[in-house]
């Protein structure tokens, strides 16, 4: 371990808007962690087109756990949690590199799509773990979450890719403590490693190996794998995403107009079964409408009616992302770190009406019936005849990330269930973006979202006026 810096007055407190000072969390001291043993001379990990589809996003996830109980069960410290990610990152030891970007060879003919194509330097410079304090306890700070939402940004290291790719982490691993024993864990995850689902089985099994369980062979796909040939130069690009307006160069942040901020706001299960009964009636669809749908739909009218007529025919058309079941390869399992979720369109094009004033039913039956089949087209397109691209996948449109099927809060530390978990999306355009997965109970929703600022106190008041028609 090599402690890089401690903030002190270098970095003040960071909380999170509106919240009182004792959310706030402070005190950073930054360390790296690397593999246990070395990869290799020369070990490159190239990138596929669905992975650097996504170079611009980042996957927040954040784990809050209650203090232990009893004199038995003290808590973790940072050295514990630590030793397991040495022999974790021999399993993703790609995690641990660092980005460079293709050069041509020397005395050979490089492919032009080749050349200037980042892929992955897996030189074991680590990750980076961020060490913080919170001075409130774990049950203040749930009671704030659940009532105002988007505080879980706090605990998670605010960090994104560039200027200089050579010292980007790939990942930032962010240990709270709170001022009454228990912590929380938030995971920077860069998306071009891996989606959501590689994310969650990264972690778990992080978590396993500091359960006691030993770490397995790596199960990556072959680091040394060549780069993808150029694909074809004519292309259509399909409406899920669009391309930036200039170039971003190593500094990968997507460009907005609107500053976009966090938001999350939880559905029971009772309201989901309000929901489904209000929906239903009257409707004989042929779609298979679930929780996932139908709280989209919520909040699809609800965004088109804040943003108003002048963003109509925006609103119109929405992408939506599904994170599973992920394919297997070869009948083994499935490859750790991968880009596979599914992407389609769907647009509300019925009559002079808007999405504003449609039945919540409705929505939610054109969500279900999505065309999930562009993810391919996407890569094939973005990448036609280029060496990199620049593409905004989340937040292109207004942007529903499908994680239902994911066992989020199986991530266990020494027995314990976390509290609260939440999975997101950073790094999103302005057609903002949501993520729904299972909470606590596995029976209600939790929704963590990237939007305008100024959208998120109106979007939950008509959220809560929904349900409680519901």
């Amino acid at each position: 371990m090599v402690v890089e810096a401690n903030s002190g007055s270098t970095l003040a407190a960071v909380g999170v808007a509106g919240t009182g000072s004792s959310m706030a969390v402070h005190g950073h001291q930054l360390s790296t962690v690397v593999p246990s043993s070395v990869t290799g001379e020369e070990v490159n990990y190239e990138l596929a087109d669905a992975d650097l589809l996504h170079k611009l996003h980042y996957v927040r996830a954040v784990h809050v756990f209650r203090a232990p109980t009893g004199v038995a069960a003290p808590p973790l410290t940072i050295r514990e949690l630590k030793e397991p990610m040495f022999p974790w990152l021999d399993m993703y030891f790609p995690v641990s590199g660092r980005l460079r970007r293709r050069q041509a060879a020397e005395g050979e003919e490089a492919a032009a799509a080749a050349v200037g194509r980042p892929y992955v330097r897996c030189n074991d410079c680590g990750v980076r773990i961020v060490e913080v304090t919170c001075g409130a306890t774990v049950e203040q700070w749930l009671e704030a979450e659940a009532e105002r939402g988007g505080l879980c940004k706090a605990l998670a290291y605010d960090k994104v890719i560039g200027p200089e790719l050579f010292f980007s982490p790939l990942l930032y691993v962010q240990v709270t403590s709170f001022k009454c024993g228990g912590m929380a864990l938030g995971f920077t995850w860069a998306h071009l490693i891996g989606d959501i689902p590689s994310a969650v089985a990264s972690f778990r099994k992080w978590a396993q190996v500091l359960g006691g369980n030993k770490a397995p062979a790596p199960t990556l796909r072959d680091p040394l794998a060549v780069p993808p040939s150029a694909p074809p130069t004519s292309v259509t690009v399909p409406p899920s995403v669009k391309a930036t307006a200039a170039p971003v160069g190593d500094h990968w942040v997507v460009p907005t107009t609107h500053d976009m901020v966090s938001f999350s706001f939880h559905v029971t299960e009772q309201q989901l079964q309000g929901l489904q009964l209000s929906a239903t009636k009257g409707h004989h669809r042929r779609e298979v409408v679930g929780p996932f749908e139908l709280v989209s739909a919520l909040m699809w009218r609800a965004l088109a009616a804040i943003r108003g007529p002048e963003e109509e025919e925006a609103t119109r058309m929405v992408t939506v992302v599904k994170t599973g079941p992920a394919p297997t390869s070869g009948g083994g399992p499935r490859p750790a770190l991968t880009n596979e979720h599914r992407i389609g369109h769907v647009v509300f094009a019925t009559g002079g009406s808007s999405p504003a004033t449609a039945d919540v039913a409705k929505l939610a039956a054109l969500l279900a019936g999505a065309h999930l089949e562009e993810a391919s087209a996407v890569a094939a397109a973005a990448f036609a005849g280029a060496d990199d691209a620049d593409v905004v996948v989340y937040g292109a449109n207004l942007t529903f990330v499908e994680a239902e099927g994911l066992e989020v809060y199986e991530l266990e530390l020494a027995g314990r269930r976390p509290a609260h978990v939440e999975y997101a999306v950073d790094g999103v355009g302005d057609g903002g973006a949501a993520v729904v997965h299972r909470d606590a109970g596995g029976r209600g929703r939790t929704v963590a979202a990237v939007l305008r600022r100024g959208e998120a106190g109106r979007l939950r008041a008509a959220i809560r006026d929904a349900l409680r028609v519901a």
